[in-house]
């Protein structure tokens, strides 16, 4: 007879909690390791649904124990049996010789030790909903499965959720020790201890004992195995679907990585020669010469000089430093910085369609730093930038290359062969498939609102999808706003007739004085992003109409994914309604007046303004602090203090103000229409008129959505 299944113990089980020693040592090891904080509410709501599944690529014992123990330590769902991998050596001493005993008890009843599928030990753990662990990827089993017919995991899930009423969910899942980009080329420590992708034992525990505070836990997409094969025709093959499946798994960790380390590598010096040795840009390198009467030696000289002056030298050890540095920059600078890392996550499942370029506004020189901070923060690779060339004076220069900054004229009335030698390099990181960030506008904005887009480096990013060095580029406009702007004097003294100053040294060097005061909050916000693919097959545009008809709608989605901040919303109270001076009652009124509007069209705003008390009552102090409003207060104190600001201070809240102006335009010109003339009613169609004739008028000032219906 043979034994039960409640008498038939397995080694692939570990305990909910290790006994003190292995305990010990797991917080020991694994307490630094990160996990995706974006998917933990997902994975919570998958296991009361159905039963989760892990799916790592490879299998191993070490990545087993930091999922075990780190998932658990947060509380989520965490892998208490892995499928087919033997954890003896880490049971305790009576659990071990519990699970021999019955592992030795079957083999003397039925002559053979028994299989955990043909038991139903893993059948029961996936109907009782016991998340396990799978691995994708496996040369020892691949074996047993093609020679000996053994079960394929994903074969077996496959036919359990046949048998169950709650879906099985399908985790890919993945962990990754060390953080830096990969080389395209091999290393002796390659050849002597395996790839990054797939370590031996020696060079896992190296790596871990390295970057063990690096360790980071990501998850993909999970698969639905129920409504899978609700999708899938009656008659269809089962190794047809498993073969399917495994691909999608191992492709979802595989972008996963590729998101978080970036593309594979090649030097500075590699692409410097696909560049120049392109045969368009040899064609350039010989009409220069023709053209300037000049030797082939010169123009190649100069096109190699243009590469230099062009590209950037990534360095991870620069990053590392400026991770550094910057989180004390931060701490020292600003009270937070608010990021909506939901929308982050819909970004990184994005990232799997091609290269990202994100598209952020540009309100100062901080943008680029802030940006990248918040991208390595969240554990994706960040992307190459595209900084002017009044950023490349050393030492500034040197270390922005070595962060991945590249470097841009202002203006491409320049000598072709810059442009041809710009547009390949362009091209070869795209082909690579390396993120970008690209600021459309082309400088800083000095008043707070955008400025109108610049369409050159967009169509250079359109013309390299056409020639097909990318299947598709994902574009994510990106909102910062600001408490306080860093620049508000420079930009106020431009504004006011000043002229702009070059950026030098000793104005990095005088920025020391900046870190004197607190700038408030930074607010970052993504708009959900946008296929390049999609957007031409929805707009069927004609080819010379694309570069600026995208670039509007990618910079009119970033104002629409701008957040209304207290400041900004006060700034915009006290001059649309109070520039001659306030009470405390009449300016929370205005505030709570624009609320209601600003919730009637779901514009976003931030949490704090839902106390519009509290948050009036601290933004007006802030005013106060910086001196931009002013009181006078009654000394009797019979009567609410009046506030007031003077004149020339009104220029630092125009700034704040702009910041959200796009959101009541539309409705300003239909006003200004309706109280303009003397009739007691005016008819649609002439409000319609006044509505278009003005929009044509300030077409240049403001973005306007070319789709609007203008009589809506």
């Amino acid at each position: 007879m043979k034994p039960s299944d409640k008498e038939i113990l397995y080694p692939y089980v570990l305990e909910d909690k290790p006994r003190f020693l292995l305990g010990w040592v797991l917080h020991a090891l694994f307490r630094r390791a990160k996990v995706d904080e974006n998917a933990m509410e997902g994975l919570k709501q998958l296991q009361q649904e159905g039963t989760l599944v892990y799916a790592t690529k490879y299998r191993g014992h070490l990545d087993y124990l930091l999922y075990h123990f780190n998932l658990r330590r947060r509380r989520l769902p965490y892998p208490r049996i892995a499928f087919d991998l033997n954890m003896s050596l880490l049971l305790p001493v009576t659990r071990l010789f519990k699970v021999l005993f019955s592992q030795l008890s079957y083999f003397y009843r039925s002559g053979k030790f028994p299989s955990p599928y043909q038991t139903g030990f893993y059948g029961k753990a996936l109907q009782d909903g016991t998340p396990s662990l799978i691995s994708l990827i496996d040369p020892k089993r691949f074996i047993s499965r093609f020679i000996r017919a053994e079960k394929d995991h994903l074969q077996f899930l496959l036919e359990t959720q046949r048998n169950l009423d709650h879906p099985i969910f399908i985790v890919p899942q993945l962990i990754l020790y060390d953080t830096s980009v990969e080389k395209d080329y091999e290393t002796l420590t390659d050849i002597l201890f395996g790839y990054r992708d797939y370590p031996s034992v020696i060079r896992k525990i190296l790596m871990f004992a390295k970057h063990r505070g690096e360790a980071f836990i990501d998850f993909g997409q999970p698969l639905d195995l129920k409504a899978y094969l609700e999708s899938q025709p009656a008659d269809r093959p089962l190794h047809a679907m498993v073969t399917e499946i495994r691909d999608a798994l191992i492709e979802s960790i595989d972008s996963r990585k590729r998101v978080i380390l970036g593309p594979i590598m090649k030097s500075r010096q590699q692409l410097k020669e696909i560049v120049l040795m392109d045969p368009r840009v040899s064609e350039k390198i010989e009409s220069t010469a023709a053209s300037e009467k000049k030797s082939l030696r010169y123009a190649r000289k100069k096109a190699g000089e243009y590469f230099d002056e062009i590209a950037a030298d990534f360095n991870i050890t620069y990053l590392h430093l400026f991770d550094i540095g910057l989180k004390w920059l931060w701490k020292k600078m600003f009270e937070g910085i608010d990021v909506d890392s939901s929308v982050l996550g819909t970004v990184k499942e994005w990232a799997r369609k091609g290269p990202l370029i994100f598209i952020p506004s540009h309100k100062s020189h901080i943008d680029y730093l802030l940006l990248n901070y918040v991208l390595h923060e969240s554990h994706m690779h960040i992307p190459r930038v595209a900084a002017g060339k009044n950023l490349a004076f050393w030492p500034v220069g040197y270390v922005f290359r070595k962060a991945g900054a590249f470097f841009i004229r202002r203006s491409f009335h320049q000598p072709r062969l810059y442009v041809e030698v710009f547009t390949r390099y362009i091209k070869a990181l795209l082909e690579e498939g390396h993120p970008l960030e690209v600021y459309i506008e082309g400088g800083r904005s000095r008043n707070g609102k955008l400025v109108l887009p610049k369409t050159g480096f967009l169509s250079i990013l359109l013309q390299a999808h056409a020639e097909g060095f990318c299947k598709d580029l994902v574009f994510v406009p990106t909102s910062m706003v600001y408490d306080r702007i860093m620049e508000e004097q420079s930009y106020r003294k431009e504004i006011e007739g000043g002229e702009k100053e070059q950026e030098k040294l000793k104005h990095i060097l005088g920025a020391r004085r900046l870190l004197k005061r607190k700038y408030g909050k930074v607010y970052i916000r993504f708009s959900p992003p946008v296929s390049l693919n999609e957007y031409l097959q929805q707009t069927n545009l004609a080819t010379r109409e694309v570069p600026r008809r995208f670039a509007f709608h990618l910079t009119k989605a970033i104002n629409d994914v701008t957040l209304v901040t207290p400041l900004t919303l006060v700034a915009t109270a006290i001059l649309g309604a109070h520039r001659r001076g306030f009470l405390y009652s009449e300016l929370l009124e205005t505030v709570e007046i624009l609320i209601r509007f600003l919730k009637a069209y779901s514009v976003p705003m931030a949490a704090s303004l839902g106390d519009s008390n509290r948050a009036t009552q601290e933004t007006l102090s802030l005013l106060l602090s910086w001196k931009i409003v002013e009181m006078l207060e009654d000394v009797d104190q019979e009567e609410e203090t009046f506030y007031f600001v003077e004149d020339d201070k009104k220029i630092e809240l125009e700034y704040y103000k702009n910041n959200i102006i796009h959101f009541f335009i539309p409705h300003a010109l239909v006003a200004t229409s309706l109280l303009s003339g003397r009739e007691a009613e005016k008819k649609l169609d002439v409000i319609v008129a006044d509505y278009t004739f003005m929009r044509s008028l300030l077409k240049t000032e403001f973005l306007f959505d070319e789709k609007e219906n203008e009589a809506e």
